[in-house]
């Protein structure tokens, strides 16, 4: 009996299975959207939220994805060089400190006045890679929306501008004068 109740359940599992699970609506006469012409909208809000939520993101989005290296390129430049200009700015504070207190036990290598010029420096630099990085955040964001704006433009190949010459209608029939045949230019523009 058990067996039988298993051969039963295992069946029925095979017969929902092999069974097309696929539902369809019901549309409105009217409502009917053919295939082949929807196309998903691409949003700029999108692109902009996730190049804001992970830098790089809104240009795969926006399939520019040759930016997306230059992108970590710049931050992992500017990364580099701020810890390379904070590493430097540690190294010149520790000997102002120790060129400007009166411990015997700390000697520095340089002159107090040197020291301080230094490691103004340094923090100076430090902080302009700071920056860099948020204007390089800041500017992939831009640069990820402003693509999206752009995603469905298309310039076709026929852009032109024509000029033919023309004969211009003449009014001077009315007041039976005729001082010739005016002439002018047709300018057609093509985009």
């Amino acid at each position: 009996m058990a067996l039988k109740r298993i051969s039963l359940l295992i069946g029925a599992l095979l017969l929902m299975a092999a069974a097309p699970l696929t539902a369809h609506a019901q549309y409105a006469d009217g409502f009917d959207i053919p295939d082949s012409t929807y196309r998903a909208q691409h949003k700029p809000n999108k692109a902009t939220f996730m190049s804001s939520l992970v830098p790089g993101l809104g240009q795969y989005y926006n399939q520019k994805y040759w930016k997306i290296p230059i992108i970590y390129g710049g931050f992992t430049g500017l990364i580099y060089y701020a810890s390379y200009n904070n590493f430097v700015y540690k190294k010149y504070r520790r000997e102002y400190k120790w060129a400007t207190d009166d411990d015997d036990r700390t000697v520095s290598q340089y002159p107090a006045a040197n020291t301080e010029r230094l490691k103004d420096t340094w923090r100076r630099y430090r902080d302009i890679c700071f920056i860099g990085i948020g204007a390089l955040y800041l500017l992939q964001v831009i640069d990820a929306n402003v693509d999206a704006h752009f995603f469905d433009f298309t310039i076709d190949k026929d852009l032109s501008i024509k000029a033919d010459p023309m004969l211009m209608p003449d009014f001077t029939e009315a007041t039976g004068t005729r001082k010739g045949t005016p002439l002018g230019v047709n300018i057609t523009v093509t985009f």
